[in-house]
């Protein structure tokens, strides 16, 4: 853990002290991308923990071992950290040029489709034998991912800032999940914290804008 955390500390405040000021935000969001990923990697792990104790019982329904709050809680935190992952990782490509705006017509029915079906395979994988789950959890994953390329995909350069606080309260809620799954108050409350300023820093840049959040999602404003 702490060779990790030494390797970490090393890479981040090497990479910090090179960017360039102007680059600043897309670091940022490539930062809150690894932070999304690593909550996400805590809600499979345990996932997998929970397997493990109890893939001898063979077909035995995974409801029936988890109760319903936790498995909530393990499901949100790979949702939600999956997303503040793909997402970021396009809004980092989009600030820095690498990746350009990109929508089509009815997109925004497309992302709703693919959200549905993120929470389709939760259920699912929750009625589902412990043998065949992780079809099911691949599965959430899978659309989970899909769905945080899409969501950012199509908003315009200008709103990318919006678009990168928003993901950053993301990631502070996946955090706080990890927290609850393991009962570590660190976790919790930094988790809370950083969840809790991200959403205000969003609602007031979309108050000095003028404009409301919906818009800025949907609105692709500032592309091209």
């Amino acid at each position: 853990i702490f060779s990790g955390i030494l390797i970490g500390a090393v890479v981040g405040t090497m990479a910090a002290k090179k960017v360039k000021m102007t680059a600043m935000p897309e670091m940022v969001s490539l930062f809150n991308g690894m932070g999304g990923a690593s909550a996400a990697l805590i809600s499979a792990a345990e996932f997998y923990h929970i397997y493990l104790l109890h893939k001898e019982s063979g077909a035995t329904p995974f409801s029936s071992i988890v109760p319903v709050g936790f498995y909530i809680t393990i499901v949100a935190g790979a949702i939600i950290g999956t997303v503040s992952y793909t997402g970021s990782i396009i809004a980092w490509g989009k600030l820095n040029g690498r990746v350009k705006d990109f929508s089509f017509k009815g997109q925004h029915i497309v992302n709703m489709i693919v959200l549905v079906l993120v929470l389709a395979s939760a259920v699912i994988a929750y009625r589902s034998d412990i043998d065949n789950i992780f079809f099911f959890f691949l599965l959430i994953g899978l659309f989970a991912f899909i769905y945080g390329v899409l969501f950012v995909l199509p908003i315009g350069g200008a709103d990318m800032p919006v678009v990168i606080s928003l993901l950053n309260s993301f990631t502070g809620v996946a955090a706080a999940c990890g927290g609850f799954l393991y009962d570590n108050k660190a976790m919790l409350t930094g988790g809370i914290l950083v969840g809790a300023a991200g959403t205000l820093l969003t609602i007031l840049m979309c108050k000095a804008m003028n404009r409301s959040l919906a818009n800025v999602l949907i609105g692709s404003f500032g592309g091209g």
